[in-house]
């Protein structure tokens, strides 16, 4: 009747609710989110100094403007290239 119990709650202890399996389960997710976790600090440290570059650098952001946003000076010519790009005259 012992040994009945004692395997009960071995099985019990192995395969059900927080269980080792559970714990091996748990632990590969934490590795997980770890990881997420150091890529999302460098992304935010990275966008922080790209904010304190667009409040303080004028030139950077003049860059910034004109790429993502197309804008020339009044005395520029902006060539706009159409097609493929691949070099081919026809």
């Amino acid at each position: 009747m012992l040994a009945a119990i004692f395997s009960t709650l071995a099985v019990s202890g192995l395969l059900g609710s927080h269980g080792p399996r559970d714990l091996i389960a748990l632990r590969s997710h934490r590795y997980l989110l770890e990881a997420r976790r150091e890529h999302l600090l460098a992304d935010n440290a990275t966008l922080t100094v790209t904010v304190r570059r667009l409040h303080s650098d004028n030139r950077y952001l003049e860059r910034v403007v004109r790429r993502e946003l197309g804008y020339a000076r009044p005395d520029e010519l902006v060539y706009k290239f159409t097609g493929d790009g691949n070099g081919a005259s026809h």
